[in-house]
């Protein structure tokens, strides 16, 4: 937080929501009454619980595992990790309006994405609703 308001730290750009930042506090009736969604910078608290951005950065603790087919997977069927069995993407994720992207799209992106630095973030998993 600066003078001006929020500003991105390069350094930790596309990261995700940072493992060692609490989420503020908030009153868990209004997340799960299903009339509203509570967004605190990186993170998101509904009816599904409490989600994080992901970290998209090549890192072991990011997609620096990932194949291209995890990949596509993830951002086409909204597959968490891109595996199979895995529960869905959540918000604020926005995977549908990236279904109909193109594979040559998508490997650009994931090539992009795979030619960053490299960010050690292991970002919290999902909290379930309370």
């Amino acid at each position: 937080m600066t003078v001006f308001g929020p500003v991105p730290d390069e350094n930790l750009l596309l990261s995700g929501h940072p493992q060692s930042m609490p989420l503020a506090d908030y009153d868990p009736s209004v997340a799960n009454s299903g009339a509203w969604i509570l967004f605190s910078g990186t993170a998101a608290v509904g009816p599904w619980g409490t989600s994080f951005i992901s970290n998209l950065t090549p890192h072991e603790t990011g997609i620096g595992n990932w194949s291209l087919e995890q990949f596509t997977k993830a951002m086409k069927e909204g597959k968490s990790k891109g595996l199979d069995n895995s529960r869905i993407l959540l918000p604020p994720m926005p995977w549908v309006g990236y279904a109909s992207i193109t594979a040559d799209e998508l490997e650009n992106i994931f090539d992009y994405l795979q030619s960053l630095e490299p960010i050690d973030n292991l970002v919290p998993a999902l909290i379930p609703p309370q």
